[in-house]
């Protein structure tokens, strides 16, 4: 018995339910599907709502949130409305790549030990203009092989796509941090052990992919969690790859604030153009960090 988890805000459901809709078809297996949406713009909430109205299939869910409330406390919010042993977590804007993606869930599930079993995120092989920043960081950082997500399973789990006993969930929540975007899934995943997760290659397509402008803005949000993060437990923080990296720097903390106020700006153009560097992406994060570290005094 499987409850499928999305939380949504502003986006199209249509293709992903519909995927889901005819695997499940396909296997004898008790379901539910349950959405959240988390304040849409009125434009994508009346096309969600009215799509799942058509549908008609008790099986399916949909609750509105009056607020936007993040997407951690959408995600909490899920699993308290779930009925069955597993939570299957997708997020709104991937796509199942294999059409027997739901029955190999279901194949593990039925045998596994392990509390949590982690699915993969992959791109689309084609550059999406005015996309790119977020395109490629996500091809060098997010798409994974099999045996390197099993090395690290941890730090490479993604909530875009796994499943969790609902038991263990309702006692691991996702975290409300500072901001609503930025290390939440880390965060949650932090407090698991290597032991309690099942990696396998099952993935999904990861299709709403931010322009770069955009991707900039939440990734600043991202790291304004990972300062809180630092300031507020730093032994877990340490896991976190940008915050054990900065922490070897920290040092030089305030030459590296000079160095983001002097030239931020010219970084920024790059990464906002049709040809962004990912390492500087890299050198800009730790530079942020920086400012933020020694502004926040």
């Amino acid at each position: 018995m499987i409850s499928v988890l999305i939380p949504v805000c502003n986006y199209n459901l249509q293709p992903l339910i519909k995927s889901l809709v005819a695997q499940f078809q396909q296997v004898n297996y008790d379901w539910e599907i349950l959405v959240s949406d988390d304040a849409s713009t009125k434009e994508f909430s009346i096309e969600n709502s009215d799509f799942i109205h058509k549908i008609n299939k008790q099986q399916i869910k949909l609750y509105q949130q009056e607020i936007n409330v993040g997407n951690a406390a959408n995600r909490n919010y899920l699993i308290s409305k779930a009925t069955f042993d597993w939570l299957l977590f997708l997020d709104a804007d991937v796509l199942p790549v294999n059409a027997n993606f739901i029955a190999t869930y279901i194949n593990i599930m039925q045998s596994a030990s392990k509390e949590i079993i982690a699915g993969n995120i992959i791109y689309d092989a084609e550059k999406p203009l005015p996309h790119l920043l977020r395109w490629k960081y996500g091809k060098a950082t997010e798409q994974k092989s099999l045996e390197v997500r099993k090395n690290k399973s941890i730090l490479n789990c993604r909530g875009a796509n796994f499943a969790i006993k609902k038991k263990v969930a309702g006692k691991a929540i996702f975290p409300i941090l500072k901001e609503k975007y930025g290390f939440v899934d880390t965060r949650f995943f932090l407090q698991f052990k290597e032991s309690q997760i099942y990696v396998l290659e099952n993935p999904v397509y990861h299709l709403g992919i931010e322009n770069n402008s955009v991707f900039l803005n939440k990734t600043k949000k991202a790291i304004a969690n990972a300062l809180f993060l630092m300031n507020t437990d730093k032994k877990l923080s340490l896991k976190i790859l940008l915050v054990s990296k900065y922490m070897k720097i920290r040092i030089f903390k305030f030459i590296l604030f000079r160095v983001y106020s002097k030239f931020h700006q010219n970084i920024e153009q790059n990464l906002l153009s049709k040809n962004p560097s990912i390492l500087l992406f890299q050198l800009y994060k730790l530079l942020y960090l920086s400012y933020l570290d020694v502004s926040k005094k």
